[in-house]
């Protein structure tokens, strides 16, 4: 009885599926239509967003490197490297001399003295460091408002995070931070959560192939339509 009921719904829902398909062929222009008018405002997005990073204006700016400014070492140093440093370099900067190393593949700045980790400098320590690097171009980063961590604010807009074992430095204005939106909108990635940008995209997918499909649906009815008058 149980399995003869199963039956009924599976070709109940089989009949239904048929019924369905056969009336989106019969209206495929409707069809084609109410998915068009869904699909405007993502290709829209989709091909506006695509002209300018075919043009990339700002981009030189909003990814520009910021390196920290190093100055000729004056004075010979004798280090004996460990057995785990796979790579090694002495820099110095405005704070004094560095010592980088990269051990069992991480990057770690040690003290010249004990070869100890160094920690994260003081906030002064950090804002002469960065002070330095952007003194090249002021007109884009402007003085420094505060310093949270290892991250640096100035006062036109633009983060910068200081990444310490390396001794580097990478800047966000806020004209990067558009570009980046630009490209979540360009991807579908409007949702915040990479599963549900996912499901929007593959939704996004389906519609464009509707949009396709219906609309080779659409001509060919048309011409049949004409070839019986």
């Amino acid at each position: 009885m149980f399995t003869h009921n199963i039956d009924a719904v599976y070709l109940c829902g089989l009949l239904g599926s048929v019924r369905l398909v056969l009336y989106l062929m019969k209206n495929s222009k409707k069809v084609h239509r109410f998915v068009g008018i869904i699909m405007l405002i993502p290709l829209f997005l989709w091909a506006l967003t695509g002209v300018i990073f075919l043009i990339k204006p700002g981009y030189e700016a909003a990814y520009e490197t910021l390196p920290i400014r190093h100055y000729a070492i004056d004075r010979p140093m004798t280090i004996t490297p460990e057995a785990r440093w796979q790579e090694i370099s002495i820099k110095q900067s405005i704070l004094g001399y560095h010592l980088i190393v990269q051990q069992d593949g991480r990057w770690q700045q040690l003290d010249l003295e004990t070869l100890e980790e160094r920690p994260l400098p003081s906030k002064k320590a950090l804002e002469a460091l960065v002070n330095d690097a952007i003194s090249v171009n002021p007109e884009r980063y402007g003085s420094i408002v505060t310093v949270e961590g290892d991250r640096v604010f100035t006062d036109t807009g633009v983060e910068i995070s200081v990444d310490w074992p390396r001794l580097a430095l990478q800047q966000t204005g806020t004209d990067t931070r558009i570009i980046r939106a630009l490209y979540k909108i360009h991807y579908l990635q409007w949702l915040g959560h990479s599963w549900l940008n996912k499901g929007l995209g593959v939704l996004g997918l389906i519609a464009l192939f509707m949009v396709t499909l219906f609309g080779l649906l659409a001509y060919v009815n048309g011409n049949k339509y004409r070839d019986t008058q």
